[in-house]
């Protein structure tokens, strides 16, 4: 059973390291060992939350086009953003891009360890239609940064 939850939020502003994927190349582990390599530049930009911590990192997704929706060629080819969640003012350093997500009603699950694929196609095939609503955009990858856990955001909207 995947614990999902909806929920409704601003626009979401990410600094990180961006590359493209592919269906030969996914350069997803190269983009989080780089980000995390050169933490200290971006750390001070991370937006906290009230205990103190970081927000969250996050694998944001887009379309080659720059435009937040799905990625093609059956979710295989399109921008991967790896990085930390940062205030909307925050100007990235040079070498780094800033993302800022657009606002969005998200369907929010929660992925176990080496249960990504398995999420992320029982989300898309069963549970999104199940619950009358549509993919709207691309699905971002989310870690807490106080418990590791790791969630896949949804972007949705009713049919």
């Amino acid at each position: 059973m995947i614990d999902i939850e909806i929920m409704d939020l601003p626009e979401i502003a990410v600094i990180g390291k961006e590359g493209l994927c592919t269906a030969e190349h996914n350069v997803v582990r190269e983009l989080w060992a780089d980000a995390e390599a050169h933490f200290q530049e971006i750390a001070p930009l991370g937006q906290l939350n009230p205990d103190g911590l970081f927000a969250g990192f996050w694998g944001a997704m887009s379309d080659v086009s720059r435009s937040f929706l799905p990625w093609s060629d059956g979710f295989s080819r399109g921008l991967y953003l790896a990085g930390l969640q940062v205030n909307p003012a925050a100007v990235p350093p040079p070498g780094w891009q800033k993302w800022t997500l657009p606002a969005r009603r998200w369907l929010v699950a929660d992925v176990p360890p080496g249960q990504y694929g398995e999420v992320f196609t029982e989300v898309l095939e069963r549970v999104i239609p199940s619950k009358g609503l549509r993919l709207s955009g691309a699905v971002c990858d989310f870690t807490e940064p106080i418990t590791g856990r790791n969630r896949l955001f949804f972007p949705v909207e009713e049919i």
